[in-house]
């Protein structure tokens, strides 16, 4: 058996679809009509897209002011003339992290303030604090959803969600007492009313974040043929992309995704790829996993030679008269139905015609023919003499025997296709995925062989990052 699969190890005998359903002819040659399998339909692939949002963070950190307030602009405090202050705070870099479909953008504002009183005799008074290193600090946390549209650009409604001293501790708040003012709110308050007047400045940037360029690189790079093994190719042929939710870590995104693809396992040289235009992005919700269809075909020499290898020797009696199988060739019949030439030697020598439909058992990862029976265009040509060998017995033993198996096939693709679907494309996309499992759904009479349509289901991720400068 290891040497009747060989041809299969590498799928070269297993996977290979044409979008056209197949015109089998029948074992004469005549073009009629066959049965054709059921249109395939666009595999889903549901996978988390990982996007790092470091553009985000560099158009936030051009909106957002570095500093707020000047000690060279002196305010007055509330109605009294003799009262001023004046505070200068500067605001330390961002950094990002997203909780459930939130992105944080967070930031301190250490500052340096004082207070100024006149009194109504003698010279103006000053007291004050944040001298040097030691300066009272501000938290300041924006959020912001965000979400792509269907042109590909990022959306966001900023919210300044927290902006307040960073700790309840007195080295984080300033009161100068010489002038009888918390000089933290009035820092708080005035940071306030400068950011909340960039949110929308902000969210008008974001916008401006065309990902068009990205994804169509995306694109290209998910429609390129994925080398398997030698002479064996996966082509993803990608139709769409959808964008459910977002959430992500860290400063990372993940895009709840799916891709619908046609994908295909091809056998020679690389196939050219027809490139196609990035699709508008669309919008719904997705589940997790993937499900790809893939159509292989067991071509008939192979099936021949697993038919012999259970049938050879196999034996029929008859009023003490007996045969032995020596030989089963397969070939395409018409309607959809496969042809089985069995040769027999013993009392009697010849061939016999049988034909029928396959079908698949899948308890047992066979492909079966249960309703095979004798073909009446061999009846002419059948010896009157070995007329008793074309029985019910033998009809039994080939409904029963002639099975070729499917796992092979089957445990070979899983093997290929993880290894096809783990990898790095590009330098920015990596695919990873776990195929689950392979399973046979569904057998057709092809000019090949025999078509085996196969369901193979598992998890997936593409994480796509950009390069240094991208």
């Amino acid at each position: 058996m290891r040497r009747l699969w060989g041809p299969l190890l590498a799928l070269a005998c297993a996977c290979g679809r044409d979008d056209r359903a197949p015109a089998a002819a029948g074992s004469t040659g005549a073009a009629s009509a066959e049965p054709s399998p059921p249109p395939v339909v666009p595999s889903r692939f549901d996978v988390p897209l990982e996007y790092d949002f470091t553009p985000v963070m560099q158009v936030v950190e051009r909106a957002v002011p570095t500093t707020f307030g000047s000690m060279d602009s002196v305010r007055q405090v509330g109605p009294d003339a003799r009262r001023h202050y004046a505070f200068e705070a500067t605001r330390g870099p961002f950094t990002a992290f997203v909780v459930d479909s939130l992105v944080h953008l967070r930031a301190r504002l250490s500052y340096t303030a004082r207070g100024y009183y006149k009194p109504r005799i003698g010279p103006t008074l000053s007291a004050g604090c944040g001298k040097g290193d030691d300066r009272p600090e501000i938290i300041v946390e924006l959020v912001t959803p965000l979400t792509i549209d269907s042109e590909w650009r990022l959306k966001s409604r900023a919210r300044l969600e927290r902006l307040e001293p960073a700790s309840p501790k007195d080295e984080d708040r300033c009161k100068v007492s010489l002038v009888r003012v918390d000089v933290t709110d009035r820092v708080v308050d005035a940071a306030r009313r400068a950011l909340s007047s960039r949110l929308r400045r902000i969210d008008r940037m974001v916008n401006r974040i065309d990902l068009t360029t990205r994804a169509t690189r995306w694109w290209a790079l998910l429609q390129r043929p994925i080398r398997l093994t030698d002479d064996v190719w996966l082509e993803l042929r990608p139709q769409r992309l959808r964008v459910g939710r977002v959430t992500g870590t860290g400063r990372v995104l993940t895009v709840q995704a799916g891709l619908d693809a046609l994908p295909r396992v091809t056998v020679g040289p690389e196939p050219t790829p027809v490139y196609t235009a990035l699709p508008p992005l669309a919008h719904d919700s997705t589940g997790g996993g993937f499900h790809m269809s893939v159509d292989g075909v067991v071509d008939y020499t192979t099936a021949s030679l697993a038919m012999t290898e259970a049938l050879r020797g196999r034996s029929i009696s008859k009023a003490g008269r007996s045969v032995a199988v020596r030989s089963v060739v397969v070939s395409p019949a018409d309607r959809g139905r496969l042809a089985l030439d069995v040769g027999f030697a013993g009392d009697a020598s010849g061939r016999l015609r049988l034909v029928g439909t396959p079908g698949l058992d899948a308890s047992r990862g066979n492909i079966v023919v249960p309703d095979l029976d004798y073909d009446l265009s061999t009846d002419d040509g059948l010896v009157n003499a070995v007329a008793w060998v074309k029985g019910d017995d033998l009809r039994a033993l080939l409904r029963e025997r002639a099975r070729v198996p499917v796992a092979p096939v089957l445990d070979r693709g899983r093997t290929l296709l993880s290894k096809g679907l783990n990898r790095t494309v590009g330098g920015v996309m990596t695919l990873s995925a776990l195929v689950d499992s392979v399973s046979a759904e569904g057998i057709f009479v092809s000019p090949a062989g025999v078509m085996v349509r196969a369901a193979a289901t598992g998890t997936a991720r593409v994480a796509v990052r950009p390069k240094t400068r991208d």
